[in-house]
């Protein structure tokens, strides 16, 4: 995929959770852009966090596709999960 194909990337997390680290991480190693919000420093970022997960707080989670209304919602996955999905939503756009 070229940049321009990647669909809007948002992630919900916590700069110490291991898992928005290493998500954040593949996505840096990967050239794929996305935008971060800190669930800890972010009333909206948290809200929306919650909205997902049934009012807790899991991190990271991880919207694909319109940041409004997103194609794909995925909590804590894999690198591999992570990647499925995005490649799910692009081929779809």
């Amino acid at each position: 995929m070229t940049a321009t194909a990647y669909p809007p990337i948002l992630i919900l997390g916590r700069d110490t959770c291991e898992d928005t680290v290493r998500s954040r991480a593949y996505l840096d190693a990967a050239g794929i852009p996305y935008v971060y919000g800190n669930v800890e420093i972010d009333a909206a970022a948290d809200a929306r966090n919650r909205s997902f997960n049934n009012g807790n707080r899991v991190t990271p989670t991880i919207l694909i596709g319109d940041p409004l209304r997103p194609a794909r919602v995925v909590v804590e996955p894999s690198d591999d999960e992570l990647n499925a999905a995005i490649a799910e939503v692009a081929a779809a756009r």
